[in-house]
């Protein structure tokens, strides 16, 4: 997901013809034989939230929530977020520097979608001359007190250094725990 913090606003449809690249209509990747992409640009990161997985779940597939958690950066603005909820679905997101908000577009396809269990979004992001494509799979592990989600994503392309991804994703994380204690 991230390149940069956003925030969001509802919306209709999503095309997820960009992001749907990634796979073949099995579902499998294009990037390798068997289906698995194999990078060696990966990287886990996990967070326990003191709510039950539903709540955390939904964070991840409502875009009025969504919105609460996916760009923290002031700096920032999300002027376009859509969520299309199913296997097969995704989001599409819109976002830049203030003032506008719309110099990036991030496409996911969720091409695994196993409620309040699992997600796996294939996302491609592009502009100002970027173009990214990632791989997030996203576990939601009942725990005592809580939720545990586990975050695997893997660079498909474009990526040479994992290091705004993972900061991306890590102000993410946190924002996911600002928005299920609100």
């Amino acid at each position: 997901m991230p390149v940069a913090r956003r925030r969001a606003r509802r919306g209709g449809p999503v095309d997820r013809t960009a992001a749907g690249a990634l796979v073949d209509p099995a579902g499998r990747s294009r990037h390798s034989p068997g289906g698995l992409v194999t990078s060696p640009l990966s990287f886990d990161l996990d967070r326990t939230y003191p709510v039950p997985p539903d709540r955390v779940w939904a964070a991840w597939t409502r875009a009025d929530l969504l919105e609460r958690w996916v760009l923290p950066d002031p700096e920032w603005r999300l002027s376009q977020c859509e969520v299309d909820a199913h296997q097969g679905g995704g989001y599409r997101l819109r976002f830049g520097p203030r003032p506008a908000g719309d110099e990036y577009t991030e496409t996911a396809t969720f091409t695994v979608f196993q409620p309040v269990e699992k997600l796996v979004l294939d996302t491609l992001t592009e502009g100002e001359g970027m173009k990214e494509r990632s791989r997030a799979t996203v576990l939601f592990r009942p725990v005592a007190g809580g939720t545990r989600l586990e975050l695997t994503v893997e660079a498909v392309e474009g990526i040479d250094t994992l290091d705004h991804l993972r900061t991306g994703w890590q102000w993410c994380l946190e924002g996911i725990a600002a928005q299920v204690s609100a």
